[in-house]
């Protein structure tokens, strides 16, 4: 997704976009040299611009395409073990306990360097020019030019790897007397330590000292010029040479490339106790109650290498970017900053279910549910929520239901407490892509979400149909102060809406350009969603081709999903499948059948058609707005050799669906679709053993 540059302020959609302000072996976009590349040796060739050109990138041409990842590889492994022992046919005591292991890998983004962002300025005097470039500069009086490169010769791109680990032991007790009275209790203990590395990772100070590579008078050797103003600064720094595919050494790469990593540990410590009884009757049924309590302490510690958190002064550098002097983060991707915070609650709850009516004239079943808790939060004190219900039960076929409910969403650890991370990416403002330095943070101050919720269905199981199940509920919910962060584009959409509050997270340089956008997790105003949930189940009481047979259908229909922002617009962004995973309608239909040790289940799922961004306008702020349907169709076969064991074999996305265009981000954040929502990997297929003992 490109803006149109003949067209002011519409989103173009096109194929093979590349950068426009770097190459693979170098870009001048400056002086007498500019749209000149280096060619392998250092010499210029022309820079063929390609058949669009939009700012930081163009259709075709001589530029370089920057991937990055649909799916990152994942293993994991589990383990989990319970004990019981009964003290008394009454009291039984359980101890469990869980392990988890995970490690997922993926790449980041290739190392670039775009002019406008983070390009190179070349200094007349290079000691890696060829000499009949550094001729031109010398008879055009040429003290510098700007560069832009896409670092493909540097090996392999930016990669994370992150290791999880996550305990947890739980040790409690079961007291049955019957409907007079059931008691539990537990206390568990959890722990998740997770070490995540960023390899090849540009370390900005040592790139930019590197580049900027003269003669050392003395000796006539290239040295980096930061080693002959400011010695000591930089200890070992290597000189790079970026003039053409394949002239940066091995060891001049080692030297600005690093490997970014820290560690978060977040534990968790649980205390609960519940009692249920049914101490008496009414005439229509037992009264069912419930209350209990529960402790819970949170926290989480992060911490992160040196280089993460330092400053970048860029002492004795020429042509360090703007956008990164004297910000912390001494790494192009992924500097996260040290950060500890934990908080604890206590609450208490009560629950009744209460039968009114039975086996009346259209009062076959009345049945009203209720519940209240109260929490008390260390961070931002007590709150009550409460839930009512109704299910009437007019005759045996149909039963009608519906609840309000009064909820709260406490802002978790991370929300509350995640320290710095920042990144690189891109907006569009006033149609032109500009690049920017992304900053994600928690925010201690939060308070928790708040929701009324209201839902009515009906449930049909009519006896003239054995086996026949159907239902339809309608929700509406109204959030307020929705925690989220907003992504960088809606950040400075809404302050040009009139969101002056997040004006403030957008820095800008003394030309008024865009620099930074800070995401931090924020209390929105509202979000405000209703829709339709269907369901249609059968189960034949008789054999299907000599098997058992069950069909099942489920469908959801979006009406509503609107936010608002303080200061700001509203958005209904039901129907919106490009920038958010909100269709209007989806669907899953599958069928299962089984005779014998042999099954076989069959699945259709569908995403309809929608709406790339709803605040655009086709074809007057977008060419094309429209997103197409998409059907997946997956299948599992499975034979039981006996009781314990069973093997399988599934095939999901049978026919290889492609996903529809929908493209995110530009550059290093670029996706050609919404992975959110749509099947990235193509077919899959599995084969495995279920073996229980």
């Amino acid at each position: 997704v490109l803006s149109n540059p003949t067209v002011r302020g519409q989103l173009i959609f096109r194929d093979d976009v590349r950068a426009a302000t770097g190459s693979p072996g170098g870009l001048i976009l400056s002086g007498p040299l500019a749209l000149q590349q280096f060619a392998p040796g250092g010499t210029l060739v022309p820079f063929s611009r390609g058949s669009v050109q939009s700012g930081l990138v163009q259709v075709g041409g001589d530029g370089a395409q920057i991937f990055s990842n649909l799916s990152a590889a994942i293993r994991t492994q589990s383990y989990y073990t319970h004990a019981e022992y009964d003290l008394t046919p009454s009291l039984t005591v359980f101890a469990e306990g869980s392990l988890a292991l995970a490690r997922n890998h993926y790449n980041q983004v290739q190392q670039f360097n775009l002019v406008g962002f983070n390009g190179f300025t070349i200094y007349s005097g290079n000691a890696f020019l060829n000499p009949a470039v550094q001729q031109i500069l010398t008879n055009t009086n040429t003290p510098a030019f700007a560069m832009g490169r896409v670092n493909f010769d540097f090996g392999d791109p930016a990669n994370a790897t992150a290791n999880a680990r996550t305990t947890d032991i739980k040790a409690g007790f079961r007291y049955s007397g019957g409907k007079a009275l059931e008691v539990e209790g537990y206390f568990s203990r959890g722990r998740n330590r997770t070490n995540i590395r960023t390899d090849n990772n540009i370390i900005l100070e040592r790139l930019y000292a590197a580049v900027d590579a003269v003669r050392n008078p003395a000796t006539n050797a290239i040295v980096c010029r930061a080693t002959l103003t400011n010695p000591g600064l930089y200890p070992g720094c290597i000189p790079i040479n970026l003039f053409g595919v394949g002239a940066p050494s091995r060891e001049a790469i080692s030297y600005v490339e690093g490997s970014a990593a820290f560690q978060t540990v977040f534990k968790q410590d649980v205390a609960d106790f519940t009692i249920r009884s049914q101490p008496f009757a009414t005439w229509a049924g037992d009264v069912s109650l419930a209350a209990g309590g529960q402790y819970r302490r949170i926290r989480l510690d992060q911490t992160s290498d040196d280089i993460a958190t330092s400053i970048n002064d860029a002492t004795g550098l020429r042509g360090f970017p703007a956008a990164y002097q004297n910000q912390r983060g001494g790494y192009l991707l992924t500097n996260v900053s040290p950060v500890s915070g934990g908080y604890h609650l206590w609450e208490v709850f009560g629950e009744a279910a209460v039968p009114l009516a039975r086996n009346l004239p259209f009062f076959d079943k009345l049945d009203l549910n209720a519940a209240v808790r109260y929490t008390k939060y260390s961070t931002s004190g007590g709150v009550t929520t409460w839930k009512a219900g109704l299910v009437w039960q007019p005759i045996e076929d149909v039963r009608l239901r519906g609840t309000v409910s009064q909820d709260i969403r406490a802002p978790n650890v991370p929300e509350l407490f995640a320290g710095t991370v920042q990144n690189t990416g891109s907006v569009v403002e006033n149609g032109v892509t500009v690049p920017i330095i992304q900053v994600t943070r928690g925010n201690a101050a939060l308070k928790p979400e708040r929701a009324k919720t209201y839902t009515a269905g009906i449930v049909v199981v009519p006896r003239a149909v054995p086996g026949l199940t159907m239902s339809v509920d309608y929700y509406q919910i109204d959030l307020k102060g929705v925690i989220s962060s907003l992504t960088p584009q809606i950040t400075l959409d809404q302050c040009l809406a009139g969101a002056a509050s997040l004006c403030t997270n957008i820095l800008r340089n003394s030309a008024g350009q865009i620099t930074r956008i800070e995401s931090p997790t924020l209390n929105l105003n509202r979000l405000k969603t209703a829709g339709i949930d269907f369901e249609v189940g059968y189960r034949p009481s008789s054999p299907i081709l000599g098997g058992r047979m069950a069909v099942r259908a489920v469908a959801s229909y979006l009406e509503e999903q609107r936010q608002d922002i303080s200061g700001g617009t509203s958005i209904d962004r039901a129907g919106e499948v490009g920038l958010t995973a909100n269709p209007h309608w989806s669907a899953t239909a599958n069928i299962n059948w089984a005779s014998g040790p042999f099954e076989l289940f069959a699945q259709e799922r569908f995403i309809s058609a929608g709406t790339y961004d709803v605040t655009r306008i086709q074809p007057t702020t977008i060419e094309n707005n429209r997103v197409r349907p998409v059907f997946y169709t997956d299948a599992t076969m499975s034979f039981r050799v006996e009781k314990s064991f069973r093997l399988f074999f599934t095939v999901n996305n049978i026919f290889d669906r492609d996903p529809p265009l929908a493209p995110n981000g530009v550059l290093s954040t670029f996706t050609p679709t919404n992975p959110a929502l749509y099947d990235v990997v193509g077919r899959q297929f599995t084969a495995g053993v279920d073996v229980s003992f």
